[in-house]
């Protein structure tokens, strides 16, 4: 567990060390895809390739239905491509029921921002500040940050010691938690945890036991839930509020994704009353000086809320975990990830040059996969992500999993020990 403050220049650092590592990725053609069309989840590049693809996130495929298209296209002809005025000042009426719904949906009181990483940037300083009134702070915060929290967390590191220390541990590991939390209190702070509930590349988090730490030591728990959004909970409130317990729900400060499984764009943060929401609007940075929302953006997502807020979300749901299941099935354990309530699976490789070499074979039958090295992963376990959707066929899963079979066997590439990524 780290505790000391970082470096003036560490992303030069991080810059160095990974280039090398990335440029393989763009020299082997597997970053830095251009598309040219897709339909569902197949994809044309320029060349005229076409593959099916498990790069995208949007796991429930909200983001091609007609009604959000329909919502998108009339809202910019009603209110135009975009309102170049800080929402402080004006707020147009998609704006309005699009926090409304989402309100609903997340069970409390959202801001809507440009993304989940313009949501870290405004509002997290200013729950360091201690101004929020729902969340008051001993002498200052005593930031947790995970180990492997989205890169849009890391990276304010030098922003968050300007408020108070900053701990690196495992969230994960109760043990390392609880230290972390133990030392911010005895220091005379507030522990903050700041953690994604499930990760990118790995699998979920014990938010039910974050909770009850932050109860424990009367701290707070920062959810990054951009994975979870939509695809848990009855009106797809994300898995931090499906698994936390609602006793507990004072205690969480909730971030979710429209990006994703939403099918939108944007970001949104939940707190516990109006006032902290009026605080975020009038206070925080990227929500009165980050730009204008896009319109069209604003049209989707409400079209998509009305979704949420429907029956019909429970089937797209249901569609999404029969495929996870059946990949799960026809790969088994050898997957990261394996049975784990997170539609992201990978393939364990180890060693940068199998993880582009399998990858390139997958490519030679027509699939396109994301291939993660360092800095994305640490190095020597480079692993394949594979997305898993509501709209892949079964078709196309068995593909996947007799391409990754055969990749093994072919380049004799030797597979790593599996695990659940939990």
């Amino acid at each position: 567990m780290s505790t000391q403050q970082p470096t003036v220049n560490w992303l030069k650092n991080r810059v160095r060390q990974a280039r090398e590592d990335q440029q393989q990725l763009f020299d082997a053609g597997l970053n830095g895809l251009k598309l040219a069309q897709r339909e569902g989840k197949e994809i044309e590049l320029s060349s005229g390739e076409r593959l099916t693809e498990f790069l995208s996130c949007s796991y429930l495929g909200l983001e091609c239905d007609p009604r959000l298209i329909r919502g998108a296209v009339d809202t910019v002809e009603t209110f135009g491509v975009q309102f170049a005025a800080a929402r402080t000042r004006a707020l147009l009426p998609p704006m309005r029921e699009l926090d409304e719904q989402l309100s609903r949906i997340f069970q409390g009181y959202a801001v809507t921002f440009n993304s989940v990483g313009s949501a870290h940037l405004g509002c997290l300083p200013l729950l360091g500040s201690g101004e929020l009134p729902s969340y008051p702070l001993r002498r200052g915060p005593g930031w947790i940050v995970d180990r492997a929290a989205h890169a849009s967390m890391q990276v304010l590191q030098g922003i968050l010691w300007q408020f108070g220390p900053v701990q690196r541990c495992d969230c994960r590991d109760m043990e390392q938690v609880e230290q972390a939390c133990s030392a911010a209190v005895a220091a005379g702070n507030t522990p903050i945890i700041l953690t994604d509930s499930i990760g990118s590349m790995r699998g979920v988090y014990p938010i039910n036991r974050l909770l009850q730490l932050a109860e424990r030591f009367e701290g707070y728990l920062y959810a990054d839930d951009a994975h979870g959004t939509s695809i848990h909970g009855v009106a797809g409130g994300g898995y931090a509020l499906a698994t936390g317990d609602e006793r507990l729900r004072e205690r969480l400060i909730l971030l979710s994704s429209l990006s994703k499984a939403f099918g939108a764009t944007g970001g949104a943060i939940t707190v516990r009353t109006a006032d902290d929401a009026e605080m975020i609007r009038r206070h925080a940075s990227t929500y009165t000086f980050g730009g204008p929302l896009s319109m069209g953006g604003v049209g989707a997502a409400v079209a998509s809320g009305k979704i949420h807020l429907s029956p019909q979300l429970g089937e797209l749901q249901a569609a999404l975990w029969r495929n996870v299941a059946l990949i799960d099935g026809l790969l088994g354990p050898v997957l990261g990830n394996h049975e784990v309530a997170s539609p992201i699976r990978f393939v364990r490789v180890g060693a940068e040059r199998d993880a582009i070499s399998l990858a390139l074979h997958l490519r030679r039958q027509a699939i396109a996969v994301t291939t993660a090295l360092f800095p994305v992963v640490a190095k020597g376990e480079a692993i394949l992500r594979l997305a898993i959707s509501a709209n892949h066929s079964q078709a196309q899963l068995a593909c996947l999993a007799n391409a990754v079979k055969g990749g093994f066997d072919e380049l004799g590439i030797r597979q790593r020990g599996s695990g659940d990524g939990r």
